[in-house]
C-alpha cells in the first residue's frame, strides 16, 4: 500500500454510504479503519501483529522481494483501540460528522 494523503471526513462519510467498508484511512500510511463488526459500526485502530511481521519480513528478504513500509502496512487488522462507535449507519454518519477530525485521517 503506497503511501496516500489523508482521506478526510468526506471520503471516509461516502465510503459509509455507499457501504464501501472496511475502509482503511490515515497518512502516510493507513492505521484506521471504518468496519462494521459483531453488529456495530466501528473507527477502529489498525494493529499489525509483531510475530507476523518478522516472519513476512524475514520471508520476503530471503526470497529477495524486498520488504517496505507498505509491506508491513498491508499486515495491519482493525483490532486496536475503538476509537468511535455507532449502532447504526445513520448514527455512525452523525458521530463522524461531530468527531473532531485529525488531520492524518
Amino acid at each position: 500500500m503506497s503511501p496516500m494523503a489523508p482521506s478526510g471526513k468526506t471520503r471516509v462519510l461516502d465510503a459509509l454510504n455507499r457501504n464501501a467498508i472496511p475502509f482503511w484511512f490515515g497518512a502516510p500510511h493507513p492505521f484506521v479503519c471504518l468496519v462494521e463488526q459483531d453488529g456495530v459500526f466501528r473507527v477502529r485502530e489498525l494493529v499489525v501483529d509483531a510475530a507476523e511481521a518478522k516472519t513476512a519480513s524475514e520471508k520476503a528478504l530471503a526470497d529477495g522481494t524486498g520488504w517496505m513500509p507498505e509491506n508491513h502496512a498491508a499486515l495491519a487488522k482493525p483490532t486496536g483501540k475503538i476509537l468511535i462507535e455507532a449502532p447504526t449507519r445513520e448514527a455512525m454518519a452523525k458521530k463522524l460528522e461531530a468527531y473532531k477530525w485529525p488531520a492524518d485521517w
